[in-house]
């Protein structure tokens, strides 16, 4: 999967060098100034209505997996060193509607390949099952999330400024494999929407191009899931944190390209008296992405 992603996000930076220059581009684009402040009269400062985005990421991962069962805790199982989940590759779409030119509502999907093999030199314990046999083993912790959000964009000294309030969904259920043998944890049953805020600060640099920076995160403290398993109650702990730079450049009126490094981090636990289930996962790379506006 890996070559896919790194040829997508190749693909979108020979789009950004072989498109028309920036004179060009700017010559198709009106140029957005800080004076230009978004009222409800006003145009849409992005000259749309909707939006829709795609995007792929790389990146290096670090982080771990336990899954316990029936009392046991199981083993802190390291994604790098253990697992040998070396790169992370993630595809990512959303759809946002502007129903004013300062309000919108956006739609976001990304998935997660994590996936690795490494070498087990000691037994290990995961999700109450013994994997003893030295050898390889291989993970598969591939997880998708959703999001919806609301978003309020306004003016301030060097550019835009908008805020963000919303709920996202994690369905991640990781498996392991050792010599045929297969064991899977499904953490999803124990998952609620979590709240989410962020920010992002745009600033037009002229020419087509611009700075973003954003930052969003949220989670839940320990909380009741609702759920029982065996009747006992499974509670959840959860948190998101996601940090961005991007250069941007539009290439069309209707077409923008986004470009840099990009960090992650996500954390669940499940636990009950029966289960303690935890993954952490830190992800830092970089991210390439398309927004088309109509």
């Amino acid at each position: 999967m890996g070559h896919w992603i790194a040829a997508g996000i190749g693909l979108v930076v020979v789009l950004a060098t072989a498109w028309p220059t920036s004179s060009q581009a700017q010559a198709r684009t009106p140029e957005v100034t800080v004076s230009q402040a978004p009222s409800e009269s006003d145009p849409n400062p992005f000259d749309s209505r909707w939006d829709f985005s795609l995007g792929a990421r790389l990146g290096r991962p670090s982080g771990y997996i336990r899954a316990g069962e029936n009392g046991g805790r199981g083993n802190r199982l390291l994604l790098d060193e253990d697992l040998g989940v070396r790169v992370s590759e993630a595809v990512e779409a959303g759809v946002a509607f502007h129903f004013s030119p300062r309000n919108a509502i956006r739609a976001t999907a990304l998935y997660y390949f994590l996936r690795g093999e490494g070498l087990l030199d000691r037994p290990v314990v995961f999700n109450d099952e013994v994997f003893t046999n030295p050898g390889h083993v291989s993970i598969d912790a591939d997880f998708y999330r959703l999001g919806l959000a609301y978003e309020r964009t306004t003016t301030v000294p060097g550019g835009f400024l908008t805020g963000s309030v919303g709920l996202t969904y994690v369905h991640l259920k990781p498996e392991l494999t050792n010599h045929g043998r297969s064991n899977s944890e499904d953490f999803s049953k124990a998952e609620l929407p979590v709240p989410i805020v962020g920010l992002r600060f745009d600033i037009p640099m002229g020419n087509g191009f611009a700075a973003r920076a954003s930052v969003a995160g949220g989670g839940l403290p320990r909380v009741n899931s609702l759920r029982k398993e065996n009747g006992n109650t499974v509670y959840l702990e959860q948190i998101h944190g996601d940090g961005e730079f991007a250069l941007t450049y539009a290439i069309t009126k209707s077409m923008l390209l986004d470009v840099g490094p990009h960090a992650t981090y996500f954390f669940q636990r499940k636990k009950s008296r029966n289960d303690d289930n935890a993954f952490e996962l830190f992800d830092y790379g970089v991210r390439a992405g398309l927004t088309f506006k109509f």
